[in-house]
């Protein structure tokens, strides 16, 4: 509650400031703009998209209103409005699709003109595809087609204020990333804008973007900045400072309330934003969902487990990466993780002679094996991977870096299940699984060596990043058993919800 007041009291103080500033530059809000730059569609703040996907089957619905006064030499006192519609959907897990129309209306000493912007068409495709995730990437391309208004009213035969088309096809491709801490999202974009009208120049749009209470049901706040830098006979740069909160009224629908400052050549010193953002499906049974809901896995449901007799399980040791003992290491986490089941008996192979103890048995040599000491079920395999990353996080050279090591293994296995006493009766599944284990670190800022063995990685943090990609071969192994086979007990099956 304290942090909510504090935040209340600075919008409220950013909100007087800016309000006394200067009125608007004429001449600015008169030159034709771009309209590929527009508002996030799908993912994102008020100014700075994310690079977060929808979801196959999900979408978003927007409204965004902005405002501010204006002073016409002609006609005295006037008002600027610009209302956004948009909506986005998700064409796949990665692959989002949006459409932006603004409406304007600009009025002044008893005149109106009014009438639609050029719609803006959108294709981001983000990496990866699942949700939710600590960090994204994507690219949109972004199409303003000149369908906006060109007539004219009285208001034009004095110069008007604004023109509500650029009257030919411009075209935006910039890059999104996110990265979500515990507390704090951080977004980038970064782009290149290029109209169709020789009267505009091509900018370069880039700006960052601060969240937090990101996966919060009642409130979160928000700062954006972003910059556009226009190339031509004389360049010029526009920025932008923004503060806005959201308040999650119902279930799927949030309020949202901004206020913008402008510096250098932009049009509008300050201006309110308010607007309305609803989430949902459009797949299935059509709802309003809020984020919270929408993005939080749902687990399948749970089968009932009810063992009739106990099963003797015949692990044999792993074959490949012997410099690692990943084998062994991998039967020891099986035994572990099956030990509290009493259904289950883990067959220890070292106190049989005569036996094939390690690699990968064919189907012939495993049967051989079920009899030999009268195992019910036979797992068998060969660890095909065991990679190493040391620097494998996202890097900017001379910017940022995000240092994070990456452990990577992958198993070939062979599960064969005898269901008679003579060996006769089976079922066999073959698959190939990995796992991951990853050690993120700090956010290093200007780094000035492109590797830095140093940096807070111990030898202590390696091994457990190491035990953690083991950890995940032996989940995702128990779970694809889980699967297949009514002996395995379920939760393996729902371990990752």
């Amino acid at each position: 509650m304290d942090s909510f007041r504090h935040t209340t009291r600075v919008l409220l103080l950013v909100t007087l400031v800016a309000g006394a500033v200067s009125a608007q530059n004429l001449e600015l809000l008169r030159q034709p703009k771009n309209s590929a730059i527009t508002i996030p569609a799908g993912q994102g703040l008020d100014l700075i998209g994310s690079a977060e996907p929808l979801g196959k089957g999900r979408f978003r619905m927007r409204s965004l209103n902005r405002s501010h006064s204006v002073v016409l030499p002609e006609l005295g006192e006037g008002s600027v409005y610009t209302g956004y519609y948009s909506i986005a959907y998700g064409m796949s897990p990665a692959l989002d699709v949006s459409l932006v129309v603004p409406f304007l209306n600009d009025s002044a000493g008893g005149f109106n003109k009014y009438g639609s912007g050029d719609p803006v068409l959108g294709l981001k495709w983000s990496r990866p595809g699942t949700i939710p995730s600590n960090h994204y990437t994507a690219f949109e391309l972004l199409i303003g087609l000149p369908f906006g208004y060109k007539g004219e009213h009285a208001l034009d035969q004095v110069g008007g204020i604004r023109q509500f088309s650029s009257s030919a096809m411009d075209i935006g491709l910039q890059g999104l990333m996110d990265l979500h801490f515990r507390k704090v999202s951080l977004y980038l974009n970064g782009g290149l804008f290029r109209p169709g009208n020789p009267e505009v120049v091509t900018q370069m749009v880039y700006g960052f973007g601060l969240e937090t209470g990101r996966g919060s049901r009642w409130l979160s706040v928000n700062a954006e900045y972003e910059a556009r830098v226009a190339f031509g006979a004389q360049s010029r740069a526009a920025n932008a400072i923004k503060f806005g909160l959201r308040l999650h009224v119902f279930r799927g629908i949030e309020i949202e309330l901004a206020r913008e400052i402008g510096f250098l050549d932009q049009p509008s010193p300050s201006l309110t934003t308010f607007g309305v953002r609803t989430h949902g499906f459009l797949t299935g049974r059509r709802r309003f969902e809020p984020r919270f809901v929408i993005y939080k896995p749902v687990p399948p449901p749970k089968r009932i487990y009810e063992p009739d007799k106990v099963l003797r399980i015949a692990v044999v040791d792993f074959s490949g990466f012997e410099e690692y003992h990943a084998g062994s290491r991998l039967i020891d986490k099986i035994r572990n993780r099956l030990a509290p089941h009493d259904s289950l008996e883990i067959v220890d192979l070292n106190q049989y002679t005569g036996i094939v103890k390690k690699g990968a048995l064919t189907p012939a040599q495993s049967i051989d094996l079920a009899r030999r000491i009268d195992a019910d079920v036979v797992v068998t395999g060969t660890v095909s991977e065991y990679q190493i990353d040391r620097f494998s996080g996202l890097r900017v050279p001379y910017l940022f870096e995000l240092p994070e090591t990456e452990v990577e293994v992958g198993l070939r296995y062979r599960v064969m299940w005898f269901s008679s006493a003579d060996k006769t009766d089976m079922e066999s599944f073959t698959e190939q699984i990995k796992g991951q284990g990853t050690l993120r670190l700090r956010l290093r800022l200007l780094p000035a060596d492109p590797h830095d063995i140093t940096v807070s990685r111990s030898a202590a943090e390696l091994a457990r990043v190491h035990e953690e990609a083991l950890d995940d071969v032996v989940s995702n192994l128990l779970a694809s058993m889980a699967s297949m086979f009514s002996w395995i007990p379920p939760d393996f099956a729902y371990a990752s919800y």
